[in-house]
């Protein structure tokens, strides 16, 4: 059974809008390493007992005052930390495994920070495009990964979305296992009409598919041709 609560030490981030506030990936390292504790990941006695058979809670998160909608997903990881780490880190493959994602760039790169840009393919034949500044916090019983969205000045708004930032934070239960938790805000702007309740599916119900390309990228089954290199 798991915990209430799950309480790891790592390092983590000073601020998010710190984060924002770099002009580029190559920061100083040595504040990104600054020793934090991560956030309590909370389960009702339900949601243990769903985690616990190996499913995906999926919950909505309140975002007082901001126009988007947050959600995030939390279930047990196979492998170790190192292993779900090089997987959630491998951002120039994200498109061989994670939902949505048609290509990625990687414009700069520290071991702590990248600077990604993403291509997501979408339904209908639309997609969209954005660059996100990813900043990784790594401690002897965990990890988290933040991420927020930057300037891409090339790309028009109608090509993109508003604002989308979110996390990555993985730590150990009582129990020894691994327990990942996926947190992502979005504000997709202006959607086409008719579209919006598509929008609001698409970004809710694909996190739990993330945990499960983490999950089979750590597994992948037998046989070739499953991901692209």
């Amino acid at each position: 059974m798991f915990p209430k609560s799950l309480l790891t030490a790592g390092a983590v981030l000073a601020a998010a809008a710190a984060i924002a506030a770099v002009p580029g990936p190559r920061q100083d390292e040595a504040a990104s390493r600054a020793s934090l504790r991560l956030y309590p990941v909370i389960l009702s006695a339900a949601e243990q007992a769903e985690v616990s058979r190996g499913k995906i809670v999926l919950r909505a998160v309140a975002s007082p005052g901001l126009k988007g909608k947050a959600f995030e997903a939390v279930g047990t990881l196979p492998g170790t930390l190192d292993e779900v780490l090089a997987v959630v880190l491998d951002y120039r493959h994200y498109d061989a495994f994670m939902p949505r994602i048609d290509r990625t760039v990687v414009t700069d790169e520290t071991p702590l920070v990248a600077l990604v840009e993403l291509h997501l393919k979408l339904p209908l034949g639309m997609s969209r495009r954005y660059r996100l500044r990813y900043s990784a916090c790594v401690g002897s019983d965990g990890f988290r990964v933040d991420w927020v969205k930057v300037p891409w000045p090339e790309v028009p708004p109608s090509q993109t979305v508003v604002d989308t930032s979110g996390h990555w934070q993985v730590g150990r239960t009582a129990d020894g296992e691994l327990l990942g938790l996926y947190h992502v805000y979005s504000d997709p702007g202006r959607v086409p009409l008719g579209m919006k309740g598509l929008a609001a599916s698409l970004s809710k119900h694909d996190l739990p598919k993330v945990i499960e390309a983490v999950r089979s990228r750590l597994r992948p089954p037998a046989g070739p041709g499953r991901y692209k290199d």
